[in-house]
């Protein structure tokens, strides 16, 4: 996990690997669960998604298996991630749905927000725009109840590129420049930059 946090993502796999092969050696299968659900994530940030999509599936299939409800719904979260990686939107959807409903049940509102900013995304590329809206304005009103103000950013940097797509370009700047002021006070300068070329892009 150090490993990953530093973006070294070829010794982490390899760390993992060799946790998987202890809890195989082991039979500790329900520990397999989370060490598949981490290869996951490395093998996504390595852009292997039919590798990363492999190694969700095994994580759920483990954890569907010892009714860890719970653990399911951050892997559901990863595949919709990957599904929407890969443009499979409809596939995204639901994997995020079935996260979603996970969290609901368990009363971990939190984990919503990322879920609907995301399902927001997948919304916004259907062309779904108003459903977009309201998937993005429940993420915004839980990272403000958890205190989240960075998280914020990207979810007002997405209202204001829908905003743009609808040529509504007043509120896309509003929502272009409280994303940019929240970056700026964050010292995120890469999105910083991005989010600054945006809002310069816009018609008066």
């Amino acid at each position: 996990m150090v490993a990953q946090q530093l973006r070294e993502y070829h010794q982490a796999r390899d760390y993992y690997q060799q946790a998987l092969e202890i809890n195989i050696e082991f039979g500790d299968r329900y520990s397999s669960a989370t060490t598949y659900h981490n290869l996951g994530m490395v093998a996504q940030e390595l852009r292997e998604y039919d590798q990363a999509r492999d190694y969700y599936q095994q994580a759920l299939e483990i954890n569907i298996e010892f009714y860890d409800r719970y653990l399911c719904a951050s892997t559901y979260h990863q595949l919709g991630s990957v599904a929407q990686e890969l443009r499979e939107y409809d596939q995204a959807r639901d994997y995020y749905q079935q996260a979603l409903e996970i969290n609901i049940e368990f009363g971990d509102r939190y984990s919503c927000a990322s879920t609907y900013h995301n399902l927001g995304m997948v919304a916004q590329e259907l062309r779904e725009y108003d459903q977009a809206r309201d998937y993005y304005q429940q993420a915004l009103e839980i990272y403000i109840e958890f205190g989240d103000r960075y998280s914020c950013a990207s979810t007002y940097g997405q209202l204001g590129l829908l905003a743009q797509a609808e040529e509504n370009y007043a509120e896309a700047r509003t929502n272009l420049q409280t994303a940019l002021e929240i970056y700026v006070e964050y010292q995120d300068e890469y999105r910083a930059t991005v989010t600054q070329e945006i809002l310069e892009g816009l018609p008066e």
